[in-house]
């Protein structure tokens, strides 16, 4: 029967070691735990002010573009008018009037 309590005082030893290592453990890993919390914090905090920056430049430059096509817009019309301008203006140059005065001098009446 002693062999039996020696088995369980055994048990209860290494059950009793095996905590005191793993709290030993423990505590020689908490500082470098914490310091890799840390780091992790720092990274998420820089991953975030990426990300917000990555936003605005998105934000922005769908803006440009926005003003880009909006000014090619206005160049484009401006150029097209510059160009009908002349071809109208040819026109005009060659309308002839319909009815040619032929020494003929129209005056008008006074009306009373």
């Amino acid at each position: 029967m002693w062999i039996v309590y020696l088995s369980i005082a055994a048990v209860i030893l290494s059950l009793a070691y095996l905590g005191f290592a793993a709290f030993k453990t423990f505590k020689e890993a908490k500082p470098a735990i914490n310091r890799l919390n840390e780091t992790v914090a720092r990274v998420q905090q820089k991953a975030d002010t990426l990300k917000v920056e990555s936003d605005q430049l998105a934000k922005s430059q769908q803006e440009l573009i926005a003003d880009i096509d909006y000014k090619k817009e206005a160049v484009t019309f401006t150029a097209d008018a510059a160009k009908d301008t002349l071809s109208t203006f040819k026109k005009l140059v060659k309308i002839r009037p319909s009815i040619k005065l032929k020494g003929k001098k129209k005056t008008r009446t006074p009306a009373y």
